[in-house]
């Protein structure tokens, strides 16, 4: 079974929306966490985010947020990241190159997946439509 770390800044919406989307679609053949690097854990997915994530059929009402470490990145065969952010603090963690994944490197658009905390609701569904998109593709890679 392969161990999935799904990573972003905040870890209260793409992490945590990739992660649940990876986790119900794999079913029982993944272990899928999801973590960030801003340094308070226990926070919540916003309110708004919440809302746009149940239309994609996805609950983040119970999501509170985790600080990645070293640990966690060690107990990850893959590692799923957003940004160039992620990319560098995940070299600060000392994640090998050849378990990292590139969300937005599995469909056509640019490479890094932004954060749609503040974006506006059109952006934001647009940022979710690529997390449901990729991480469904993510899945498909992943299952045996």
């Amino acid at each position: 079974m392969d161990r999935v770390l799904v990573v972003c800044y905040g870890n209260i919406c793409r992490s945590p929306f990739a992660a649940t989307y990876l986790a119900r679609a794999a079913g029982d053949r993944l272990q899928v966490r999801s973590g960030g690097f801003h340094r308070r854990a226990g926070r919540p997915s916003p309110p708004r985010h919440v809302a746009m994530s149940r239309q994609f059929g996805i609950d983040l009402s119970g999501h509170l947020s985790a600080v990645i470490d070293a640990e966690d990145v060690a107990w990850a065969d893959v590692i799923v990241l957003m940004d160039r952010h992620n990319w560098q603090d995940l070299q600060l963690l000392g994640a090998p190159s050849d378990r990292l994944v590139w969300l937005g490197a599995l469909d056509d658009g640019p490479v890094e997946i932004p954060d749609p905390y503040a974006m506006g609701e059109p952006s934001a569904n647009q940022v979710l439509q690529r997390l449901q998109v990729c991480s469904s593709r993510l899945a498909g890679r992943l299952s045996p």
